[in-house]
């Protein structure tokens, strides 16, 4: 024998009904059993065709109300949705009573005739509409229930993205290329020019220090974010010396922002990577930073191609990486692009702060 499951309320079609099955078919036998000790043995068959029909109406009605919520109470404030449940469970309670002598009429024309008991009409409106509130506040509840599920369910999915996002990210930080290239630089200046390899010393141990101290999730100051590029950049300007020129350009205000640790680098590293590739001459590159309207926007910018081979499938995961951590961490309210400016590539970042 197969148990009802709660992952059926996942299905949107199916749980409705089964649900609404359900529970009118329990307050069918609860009505009914509690008339049980007070109506003799011979009656017991009448009660049960009142109890039937009084539960079918029920049925009927709760099913009628459905539509008036689903296409009203979407999207509304709990005091709209209180008042649309007072006002419809007393419109349709209100009818309850007609579709319960309706029923019993069709059942049994011989014993039940069509008629209402006006005395006790107030009563049973009023005894009806509190039912129907209990039904309507378990259908909202339910609603709201499954629409919580369904947050937590994206905010684990976002979770896991962020994880796979970090793991992208740790393949920046420590790039073997660049670090292989780093330490032979280093090795091959140590008795060419002491100077020059204790200055790559210091400018790669800031960056490691940036790079594996640094949490991916916790906000740093753009300036801070900007001091581990350079640094990642002067290795890189001694060992190409003149074939890169790098320039900066930053707002004071945009310095002061915060942003998540290691966003910008990517970028960066990915100009010198394909820009060194895809240029005749040395290149260029220029950062910059500046508030405009409320958002932050810091664009990475180098000459270059955007349609040269050497800007195929190597650049995919790292501008995955900017665009996924944007969404999960500002959705609606950040922006990437990458685009081809005459001669130059730009890489832009918009968030609002």
């Amino acid at each position: 024998m197969k148990m009802f499951s709660l992952d059926k309320l996942k299905h949107p079609l199916s749980s409705f009904w089964v649900l609404q099955l359900i529970g009118w078919a329990l307050y069918g036998v609860l009505i009914y059993i509690t008339f049980l000790t007070v109506v003799p043995p011979s009656g017991r068959f009448g009660l049960l065709q009142v109890k039937i029909s009084r539960t079918v109406a029920g049925f009927v009605l709760t099913s009628l109300m459905r539509p008036i919520y689903k296409r009203i109470g979407s999207a509304q404030s709990v005091p709209f949705i209180a008042l649309l449940i007072l006002i419809t469970s007393f419109a349709f309670g209100s009818l309850w009573p007609f579709g319960e002598q309706t029923g019993l009429w069709l059942m049994n024309r011989q014993q039940f005739g069509f008629s209402i008991n006006w005395a006790r009409y107030p009563v049973e409106v009023l005894d009806y509409s509190f039912t129907l509130v209990g039904w309507s506040a378990l259908y909202f509840g339910i609603k709201y229930w499954r629409q919580w599920q369904s947050e937590h369910e994206r905010t684990l999915q976002a979770e896991a993205l962020a994880n796979h996002a970090q793991l992208d990210m740790l393949r920046y930080q420590l790039n073997p290329h660049f670090l292989f290239n780093a330490l032979n630089s280093i090795r091959a200046s140590i008795d060419e020019d002491s100077h020059r390899a204790k200055r790559m010393v210091t400018e790669f141990s800031e960056f490691l220090r940036y790079s594996l101290l640094n949490d991916n999730s916790a906000l740093v100051d753009l300036r801070q974010e900007i001091e581990a590029i350079k640094n990642y950049l002067a290795i890189e300007k001694i060992r190409f010396e003149d074939k890169l020129d790098v320039t900066f350009d930053f707002e004071p205000a945009a310095e002061e922002c915060q942003l998540p640790g290691f966003l910008v680098h990517p970028l960066v590293e990915n100009a010198v990577k394909h820009g060194m590739t895809n240029n005749s001459g040395p290149l260029k590159i220029c950062i910059a930073a500046r508030m405009r309207d409320g958002r932050l926007v810091v664009e990475v910018a180098n000459t270059g191609r955007l349609d040269s081979p050497t800007n195929g499938s190597g650049t995919h995961i790292g501008l995955r990486n900017v665009r996924e951590r944007l969404a999960k961490l500002y959705p609606d309210k950040s922006s990437f692009s990458l685009r081809q400016d005459g001669a130059w590539i730009r890489a832009t970042i918009e968030i609002e702060v």
